[in-house]
């Protein structure tokens, strides 16, 4: 439902790049935007100006600067992180360098805010909304870094993390699409609270399917957050409910650097298994998901236009987009 709204971004991106300047400071720019993407973040604003003003071209520059402020998180997530490849091809660090990656994406930055100052949708409360959301996420970064030395975490303090990290952009991109579509203060925060209860339920399920997917992938690893050890709802939830004796054996298999890497997810998801861990990943995710819904059904714009939000909802969580 949102392959026009791409459309529309991509068009709008190829002009972007092609007018800027031709300096070597502005290529790792243009190549991060070249590689593509789902333009999903982006593609709700538009969706969002358009279910309040049915003219989503009008929250243009604003879908382009939640894009691309997406992708400057994405170079500087790939360095943090020492990620090799970015879509199927060398990330920005791995093509040039650490140095220049960091230039290039703190101009990135510099050129997301001069785009909100060119709109003709001029707002105090998007600006204030915007710059926000860029503290958040890079807050929920921290933490996702701090938890990955920290042996306790809540699970409060995960959905924190996971909703700083990505629900909050989701969120600040249909708003401000409702804002420049000039949605009333009570449905512009009901789109909002839609993208971080969505953006919740998306990424815990995403924690799901990399160790229970519904179909293999060619060439992915299945458990590859395992191998990472990287703390997801189920190993957070496993870590805090089982047994002084199983903790230990689950902590000595994940800092197994010799064991054989089926056999290190195979023995986790016994684990995983044996306490019950995906059940309350998946209720949670439920909890979250029906939240994103119930915002929905309270917004004040048509049922057909409900729905469309709902489809939607639907195919992200089924991995359709």
């Amino acid at each position: 439902m949102l392959v026009n709204y791409k459309n529309i971004i991509d068009r709008e991106l190829d002009k972007f790049c092609d007018e800027l300047p031709p300096m070597s400071i502005y290529e790792p720019i243009k190549y991060i935007v070249e590689l593509g993407g789902k333009r999903f973040r982006s593609s709700l604003t538009l969706l969002a100006a358009d279910l309040f003003c049915g003219n989503p071209e009008l929250a243009l520059k604003e879908s382009i600067a939640v894009e691309l402020f997406h992708n400057f998180t994405l170079i500087h997530d790939d360095i943090m992180d020492g990620a090799p490849l970015r879509r199927s091809q060398p990330s920005v660090h791995q093509k040039w360098n650490v140095n220049q990656a960091i230039l290039s994406g703190d101009l990135l930055y510099a050129l997301v805010n001069k785009l909100l100052a060119n709109s003709k949708s001029q707002s105090t409360e998007i600006h204030q909304l915007f710059q926000q959301t860029s503290v958040e996420v890079c807050e929920g970064q921290s933490l996702d870094m701090e938890f990955e030395s920290k042996e306790n975490i809540s699970l409060d303090e995960y959905i924190n993390m996971i909703q700083l990290k990505t629900s909050v952009l989701v969120a600040c991109g249909l708003k401000i699409g409702a804002l420049v579509g000039e949605a009333g203060p009570k449905d512009a925060n009901l789109l909002y609270d839609f993208g971080l209860n969505l953006g919740t339920a998306f990424q815990i399920h995403d924690d799901i399917l990399d160790v229970y997917p519904l179909k293999e992938e060619f060439g992915k690893q299945v458990g590859g957050d395992i191998l990472e050890k990287k703390k997801t709802i189920l190993l957070i939830e496993l870590l805090k409910k089982s047994s002084k004796e199983d903790k230990v054996s689950i902590i000595q298999v994940l800092e197994d650097d010799e064991i054989d890497k089926n056999l290190k997810v195979k023995k986790i998801k016994n684990f995983y298994n044996k306490y019950g861990v995906l059940e309350l990943a998946e209720h949670t995710k439920n909890q979250y998901f029906e939240k994103a819904i119930y915002c929905v059904n309270n917004i004040n714009i048509s049922e057909d236009k409900k729905q469309q939000i709902k489809a939607f909802a639907v195919a992200l969580m089924s991995r359709e987009i």
